[in-house]
Formats: structure tokens, C-alpha cells, sequence
């Protein structure tokens, strides 16, 4: 898992910070995400889907790929709301490198919050 995660690491993850305004502050709970990308991982960095949006994703769907959150400016926990657009799980964990307590973002799955402390991500 260690070697199939650094190869992932290393070739494959691909990330995007959406510029601001890409999503509303006056966006509902009950609203939709709004997370256009098929097999991506959206974060927001306020709840309800507001905020600034990162997406991630692995350009290889049956490799995971650990991204450093951290890294791109979106670690400890800024992170409040998500979606997962993906057929597989995608895990946000404590460490920058995959490591650490996780916290699953299911596939088709919805979080309008997040109070977790994320630095990293695997996707698919």
C-alpha cells in the first residue's frame, strides 16, 4: 500500500484550487454542491459548499493517489464541506502523507460539514 501510494503520489494526483466566488456564502444546507467534475473529490473551506472550492482527483481510477493538502494551502482542517462525485470512497486523513485517523467521504456522498482537521487525501 506505502509503495502503490508514493508511485500515486508521485505521477498521478491532480489538484485544483477554484478561484474565489465559486461558490456561494449565501448557499443553503439544503442546496446541492455545486461540483460539476465526475470522479472528484470538491472541498469548500466554509460549510454549506461556500467558500473558496479545491478539487482533487486521481488521473487514474484504479490507482489511489495520497494528496498533501497541506501542501496546496488547504491543511489543518480548512476543509468544512465536501462531496464526493467518485464510485469509491475517498479518505481524508491527519497526516500529510495518508496517515493518521481518517474520516471517509463516501461515494455520491454529500457533507455540508466537516470539522475534521484534514492534511492530506486519498483519492481515486
Amino acid at each position: 500500500m506505502k509503495r502503490l501510494l508514493l508511485a500515486a503520489t508521485a505521477a498521478i494526483a491532480t489538484a485544483v484550487v477554484a478561484l474565489p466566488g465559486t461558490a456561494s456564502a449565501a448557499t443553503s444546507a439544503a442546496a446541492a454542491p455545486s461540483c460539476e467534475f465526475t470522479r472528484t473529490v470538491c472541498l469548500w473551506d466554509a460549510a454549506d459548499y461556500a467558500g473558496n472550492r479545491f478539487t482533487v482527483s486521481s488521473l487514474n481510477p484504479d490507482v489511489a493517489a495520497c494528496v498533501d493538502l497541506a501542501w496546496h494551502g488547504w491543511g489543518n482542517g480548512r476543509a468544512k464541506s465536501g462531496t464526493n462525485t467518485g464510485t469509491r470512497p475517498a479518505k481524508l486523513y491527519t497526516g500529510t502523507d495518508c496517515t493518521g485517523t481518517s474520516y471517509q467521504l463516501s461515494p455520491q456522498g454529500q457533507y455540508p460539514s466537516i470539522s475534521f482537521a484534514a492534511n492530506s487525501i486519498l483519492v481515486y
